[in-house]
């Protein structure tokens, strides 16, 4: 296993060179959203990205969950669903609005608010009348240019409670089988939305943090790298067929 993350290490120091050495060359910022169960990793991923690029001074940007600062405190009325969506997509209309070429990281952007809002409307913190007008919001040509490159986890509840340490009004193991069912069947539709779609199961990463971070930076520096290198064919041959219309 050591002689693998080395191998694994050696290839997100390969991919960081590169993306240092080209990222501003973009025309607009990569996008990233981790999605998923809670406790499944998402926030020590974003933290790791964080300090990951930050470390080869690449502009980064981070956007944390919202529901650490959502000012409405009671989860459990439609407000609170509402706020929520609300700051995410003013979030991103600023950040999208900002063609800055850096890595933006959402540690719970707008695709992961597909599952959870039809959790909400399931547990009557959200009508289903406002749900659906809220999820009309996904057939919107600003979110057809969104396309992040997505990272979603599925962990399961015995796991999620065992990480929290205890269980909670909302991460107990009832409470997660419920939100699992939802991500799981939502998964294909959140994908559509994605540039590239990343699904994990982190069970087995229970234990094995570094492991976990080891992988899931290989995946997204990749990821990252194979974005820019897209774009900057992109632009290449746009600036060849150019030059073949100007000699005719």
């Amino acid at each position: 296993m050591e002689k693998e993350n080395l191998l694994k290490m050696k290839k997100i120091d390969e991919n960081l060179k590169f993306i240092t050495e080209n990222i501003t060359n973009l025309s607009e910022p990569i996008f990233i959203e981790l999605i998923g169960t809670p406790k499944s990793g998402k926030t020590t991923l974003f933290n790791a990205l964080k300090n990951m690029f930050e470390d080869r001074n690449v502009e980064f940007q981070g956007r944390q969950e919202t529901a650490e600062y959502n000012p409405i405190k009671n989860k459990d009325i439609e407000e609170y669903n509402i706020w929520m969506i609300a700051e995410i997509i003013k979030n991103l209309s600023e950040d999208m609005a900002n063609k800055e070429p850096r890595i933006v990281v959402y540690d719970r952007g707008i695709l992961d608010r597909i599952p959870w809002i039809d959790y909400a409307m399931l547990d009557n913190s959200l009508s289903r009348c406002d749900g659906k007008i809220i999820n009309s919001i996904f057939d919107s040509d600003f979110i057809s240019e969104y396309k992040p490159l997505a990272y979603s986890f599925l962990t399961s509840p015995e796991i999620s409670v065992k990480r929290k340490g205890k269980e909670g009004r909302l991460v107990n193991k009832r409470n997660v089988g419920i939100f699992n069912k939802y991500l799981l069947q939502e998964n294909s539709l959140m994908a559509s939305y994605s540039k590239r779609y990343y699904f994990a199961e982190t069970d087995s990463y229970q234990g094995r943090i570094k492991d976990f971070i080891i992988d899931m930076s290989e995946a997204v520096t990749q990821d990252v790298s194979e974005r820019i290198k897209e774009e900057l064919d992109y632009y290449k041959n746009f600036k060849n067929i150019e030059y073949e219309k100007a000699r005719e």
